[in-house]
């Protein structure tokens, strides 16, 4: 038995590593559905009510619930890896202005015998509730594997044991808690967006916008990468002279594609524009997962100009994130939770500050 339970939550791990979903993005869990993902790196834009930045998150999103409707929520994992980890109960997407916690749980994984554990919620959505969505913040204190699924009540109760003899159910209706009253919908997100020739993508302060490289847009300069290869096209905008800042892209490792991109002021499509630097490198062959670069920079006191652009190029297809935010506090010295080192500091190296004139 214990060997099958040994197989089993090994195999719950390979899952979690082998699919390509973000933790950072909500992932959705509808009826009769089991989703299953590793935490990762801690979501940009996800206020630090839900927990420290240097914890490793999952956000999933139960959809299409019925007001008045009685529900069981499971989450799956392994337990007596030493792993502490909490969960939030939200309505309204955690990303927005406008979100109501029902109620935060903290516990942990365990130190004893290594076997596949579950957790089970009961719930109902009130009935004068006027949205279907239940957003579920998960956090630990390091990568962890788990599984998460949404179906009608099986028949447990708060007094049901799992086949170790312990507790496993918590009944939010019968603590009180719920019924959940959800009234904070969420607007649809935006696709991601795969860059038209010529065309740049906004980034201001406080944002992420995805892409996917396209073709070489008409009439870019060759000093920026040759015409077989595929391009995407940003610009930081409300940039402060004098200000230091933190821009992060995001991307998927293991896929073997080579990437490079340019820091420039100035519109690259003008006659006028000067190129701080550029960077290469690529997403590697190693396991498939989520990786960021971020970097670190300030904008010269005497700018005159509020935008920074930048030109990314793949040698073939590649989605990606770009995000743009105040300094979060790490240093070229910080490393991801591989134990990469993945932080450039640009006025360090004196590539910066960024004097924006053009």
């Amino acid at each position: 038995m214990r060997t099958r339970l040994v197989a089993l939550s090994a195999l719950l791990v390979s899952f979690c590593l082998a699919t390509s979903i973000w933790a950072a993005e909500p992932v959705e869990v509808p009826l009769n559905a089991a989703k299953s993902l590793m935490t990762g790196q801690h979501p940009i834009g996800l206020p630090s009510f839900f927990g420290p930045n240097e914890h490793a998150y999952a956000i999933f999103k139960f959809k299409d619930l019925v007001p008045g409707q009685r529900y069981e929520a499971t989450i799956s994992y392994e337990s007596g890896t030493d792993i502490g980890f909490g969960h939030s109960w939200v309505d309204g997407d955690p990303f927005r202005s406008e979100y109501w916690s029902f109620t935060g749980i903290g516990t942990g994984t365990g130190t004893g015998p290594r076997r596949e554990s579950q957790q089970k919620f009961l719930f109902t959505v009130d009935p004068k509730s006027s949205c279907s969505e239940l957003y579920l913040v998960f956090r630990s204190h390091r990568p962890m594997a788990l599984r998460v699924s949404l179906q009608r009540p099986s028949g447990v109760t708060r007094d049901s044991q799992d086949r170790y003899g312990y507790y496993y159910v918590t009944d939010f209706d019968v603590d009180r808690t719920a019924p959940f009253l959800l009234k904070r919908c969420a607007a649809p997100k935006p696709k991601p967006v795969t860059v038209v020739p010529g065309g740049f993508i906004d980034v201001p302060l406080n944002s992420t916008k995805p892409a996917t490289t396209s073709t070489h847009p008409a009439a870019l300069p060759s000093y920026f990468g040759p015409n077989d290869h595929y391009y995407s096209l940003f610009r930081f905008v409300g940039l402060v002279p004098g200000q230091r800042y933190e821009a992060t892209i995001s991307f998927e490792s293991g896929t073997d594609i080579g990437f490079g991109h340019s820091w420039v002021d100035g519109n690259p499509f003008g006659k006028e524009y000067w190129s701080f630097t550029g960077i290469g490198t690529g997403t590697g062959t190693g396991p498939r997962r989520e990786s960021q670069q971020t970097y670190l920079f300030t904008v010269a006191p005497a700018s005159s100009s509020s935008s920074l652009y930048l030109v990314f190029r793949s040698h073939k297809p590649m989605p990606l994130r770009v995000s743009l935010r105040y300094p979060s506090g790490v240093t070229r010295d910080s490393q991801d939770r591989y134990g990469y080192y993945y932080v450039t500091d640009f006025d360090i190296d004196r590539t910066a500050p960024f004097l924006l004139k053009r």
